[in-house]
């Protein structure tokens, strides 16, 4: 029997469902800064992050479309980094 991973280019489904929120590309291993055979939750929480950070920096358009209570707890998390 052997193991595959059904999460595509992501090694766990946390991470597959983060880039999937935030509309990023599953299939296009390139897009990541990564150096792992996978892309990992972190690999893809730096891009979330910086993409918050040109948003609140640069006025750049919303990562995602979110509650304005959402993102009121985004803003303030991200503007105390």
């Amino acid at each position: 029997m052997s193991a595959k991973n059904h999460h595509g280019i992501f090694d766990t489904k946390r991470a597959k469902l983060l880039a999937i929120k935030y509309k990023l590309d599953l299939y296009n291993e390139n897009a990541y800064l990564h150096t792992g055979k996978y892309i990992t939750y972190n690999d893809v929480l730096f891009i979330v992050d910086n993409l918050w950070n040109d948003h609140i920096e640069h006025f750049t358009p919303l990562p995602i479309i979110c509650s304005l209570d959402e993102y009121y707890n985004l803003y303030r998390h991200y503007n105390n980094l």
